[in-house]
């Protein structure tokens, strides 16, 4: 298989084993990274092995950075427990981010626990500011969300506490994937809490309407009424109101559909 690699002056045309020898032997780390990138896009597993290699011992950040994303792409389980590694315990920032969208998309129990420890990402190995612990944070969350073990549930709803408004963010669109009604009275606060951001509470409407408790009918019901016009909250809130209505109208006094009245013969 060959796979065409551009570049201003012409386009260079490089099979899976050229592409690999480029990933081992190049000196130039803009070859190395455009290697890793290309292979996990050509889906090719025989690639697995040596992009980890490439994952755990190349010294430049952005090559391991392709790396930890062509490994992710390419969906093979052997490149977990090195993936972890890298979330955990790589300087840079950006392979630790890239770490832990590749695990996101690998899966399994074995990932929530350092997919966890790093929403905190507290690692005194790794000097990073403020800004940069959110990146992390925010795909630490959403990738929790996506593998959909409720181990998680009880850390994500802490982190609609999260200073950052990108991190509530995706707290309230996992919480909903997770499927847990454990969620859902801390969705309603949230939903409700005029100071919070509002992509933030309309994703936990959303959230709510995801989930289907007849809890959340009343302050759903509640914010569609006291609106003086529906804006994308409002929206929000109306269309999760239905949700849970069509779900659960055999429970509803009062919402099941109304027989016509037969006719007196």
């Amino acid at each position: 298989m060959t796979i065409s690699v551009k570049s201003k002056k012409k386009q260079v045309k490089k099979t899976f084993e050229e592409l690999l020898c480029d990933l081992k032997t190049s000196n130039s780390e803009k070859v190395r990274y455009n290697a890793a990138r290309i292979l996990g896009e050509m889906g090719d597993s025989n690639a697995v092995e040596p992009l980890i290699d490439v994952l755990r011992y190349d010294k430049n950040g952005s090559v391991r950075l392709y790396a930890a994303r062509a490994l992710g792409e390419l969906g093979d389980s052997k490149a977990t427990v090195f993936l972890i590694d890298s979330l955990r315990n790589d300087r840079n920032v950006d392979v630790r981010v890239r770490a832990a969208r590749a695990l996101g998309r690998l899966g399994g129990e074995i990932v929530v626990e350092p997919l966890v420890e790093a929403l905190n990402d507290e690692n005194p190995q790794v000097c990073i500011t403020a800004t940069e612990k959110v990146n992390v944070r925010c795909d630490a969350t959403r990738a929790l969300g996506e593998i959909g073990n409720k181990k998680a549930v009880d850390k994500l709803i802490n982190m609609l506490f999260d200073e950052w408004v990108n991190v509530r963010i995706y707290a309230v669109t996992s919480l909903g994937k997770l499927n847990d009604t454990k969620a859902v009275p801390a969705l309603i606060d949230v939903m409700k809490n005029r100071r919070e951001n509002e992509l933030v509470r309309a994703g936990a409407a959303a959230a709510l309407g995801v989930l289907r408790d007849q809890r959340a009918l009343l302050p759903l019901r509640e914010m569609i009424m006291e609106a003086e016009e529906l804006g994308e909250l409002e929206d929000t809130a109306l269309k999760s109101f239905k949700k849970i209505m069509a779900a659960n109208w055999q429970s509803i006094p009062g919402a099941a559909p109304q027989k016509k009245p037969v006719a007196a013969l």
